[in-house]
């Protein structure tokens, strides 16, 4: 990596309006969590060409890595409105889960379908579709990409322990859930041990919110 970086800037150097360049050393910087040397690199080759494409869409991705998917959104939808075929299909990806990251699955769920249509072969879309219907209480619809998922990549860590979620939530038998458990954690138990924290952490979160809610109905009825 530091030898790329070196090498990137050398090229830098010979030629300044070497857009490429730039947008390739920012992706590298962003890769190691430089954040701050990325968003130098970018801000410098934006002012010398502001419509570059590539350019913007690496904006994004910087962005999206420091957890703003708000002003990652307003990047990648300038690349989505640009005339790159290729780079609007990857925006088209990211606007998605954009939106996901900001609660509003509705709307992600009209980019992911556009991109499930463009390539409907793309397991990591068709993840972010089950992920849309989770969050908007389609659970058998969830249940069916995630199954499309297994279909294509029966290993896939990630979707074998979504498949076992949902299948919990539909109140399945728990051998049947489990066995997706199980086998999402012998793949990756780091991953796994992750993901059910963060579930753990959901469930509590939902379960306050809920409590508040009964404790400021009961507030009003009493007062």
């Amino acid at each position: 990596m530091n030898e790329a970086v070196q090498l990137l800037f050398e090229e830098i150097e010979k030629n300044s309006e070497n857009s490429d360049a730039y947008c390739n050393l920012a992706s590298i910087l962003i890769l190691a969590k430089k954040y701050e040397d990325a968003q130098v690199v970018l801000e410098t080759a934006l002012k010398k060409d502001p419509k570059h494409l590539e350019l913007l869409y690496t904006f994004g991705n910087l962005y999206y890595y420091k957890n703003n998917a708000k002003k990652a959104l307003d990047y990648f939808i300038k690349v989505f409105n640009g005339n790159k075929i290729s780079l609007r299909e990857d925006a088209t990806i990211m606007i998605g889960q954009c939106y996901l990251v900001l609660t509003n699955p509705e709307k992600a769920l009209v980019y992911l379908l556009l991109a499930h249509e463009n390539n409907e072969k793309d397991n990591s879309v068709i993840l972010l579709l089950g992920d849309c219907m989770m969050q908007i209480n389609h659970f058998n619809e969830a249940k069916n990409y995630y199954i499309k998922s297994l279909e294509l990549s029966p290993d896939n860590d990630e979707a074998l322990f979504k498949r076992g979620l949902v299948g919990a939530v539909l109140k399945e038998k728990s051998e049947v859930f489990t066995s997706f458990f199980e086998k999402s954690k012998e793949l990756n138990p780091k991953k796994y041990e992750k993901r059910l924290y963060q579930l753990k952490n959901i469930e509590s979160f939902i379960s306050n919110q809920n409590s508040n809610i009964k404790k400021e109905a009961n507030d009003r009825r009493d007062g």
